[in-house]
């Protein structure tokens, strides 16, 4: 009876070995299929727009090859950091796909050029240095006024800290940012630290204002929301239903701003 026991012990061992060497291969051969997918995405949008950096691209869902049954990837995200645009500096764009449908060559070849997607959502970041930029701050930081944690939530205010042009120390603000339309509006509301600056609230807050047209943002729309996040002004601009193009997944250039390409 013993000798029986430890034989079914052994073999209840052995095919729990088994299936979980058979599971670690399957999601090896699942994410090499992907990462081919993400590689031919990447090496297209760099090619397509010109850039001179491979874009960061991520495949969502697991298994990948599972998309073979719904025929739909949940999600795309593709991400180029630091590229240089006309009037603004170094932004990061980052555009996210929900619920892209892809046949089966589509789905091992990683060719989205053409396909059909539920949601796209094209995001673009201003830093600090490309705020400092527009208000010719140096020094500017941003952080958000309620929640100083590193992993805080997304705030419609912000708080701005730098030294204008003319003042001697660095000036505290916090700030709301609003949509009106097309236009974003960056507008002072508060003085936390007027340093030993002995100008009265309205002259502090002309120096940390600012007024954009999203439309020339390259995000091939105007923007539909402002919020703050990881340390940084973000615009966002959504569509539906829609036809992807290789253009959709990159900085887009527009009329009036061009993407600079080394």
């Amino acid at each position: 009876m013993r000798i029986t026991t430890r034989s079914r012990l052994s073999t209840v061992v052995w095919a729990g070995i088994a299936l979980m060497s058979l599971i670690v291969a399957l999601w090896g051969v699942d994410s090499a299929i992907a990462a081919r997918a993400e590689h031919r995405i990447s090496h297209d949008v760099r090619n397509n727009a010109h850039l001179d950096q491979n874009p960061s691209v991520y495949l969502g869902g697991f298994p990948y090859v599972g998309a073979l049954l719904s025929g739909k990837v949940p999600g795309l995200g593709v991400s180029v950091s630091d590229v240089e645009v006309n009037d603004f500096g170094l932004l990061t764009t980052t555009a996210q796909v929900t619920d892209i449908e892809l046949n089966r060559s589509q789905l091992f070849s990683g060719d989205v050029e053409g396909t059909h997607a539920q949601l796209l959502t094209r995001t673009v970041g201003f830093d600090a240095v490309a705020v400092g930029k527009q208000l010719d701050i140096l020094d500017l930081d941003l952080s958000n006024p309620y929640d100083v944690s590193p992993a805080g939530t997304n705030s419609s205010e912000v708080q701005l800290r730098g030294t204008p042009d003319g003042f001697s120390k660095p000036v505290t603000v916090i700030a709301t940012m609003r949509l009106e339309g097309p236009t974003f509006k960056l507008t002072p509301t508060t003085v936390v630290d007027r340093g030993e600056s002995d100008l009265d609230d309205p002259a502090i807050f002309r120096a940390f204002t600012w007024t954009l047209n999203t439309k020339t943002l390259p995000i091939n729309a105007q923007a539909s929301y402002v919020y703050l996040a990881g340390g940084s002004i973000r615009f966002e601009a959504q569509e539906r239903n829609v036809t992807l193009r290789l253009e959709d997944l990159a900085p887009v250039r527009s009329a009036s701003n061009k993407v600079v390409v080394d």
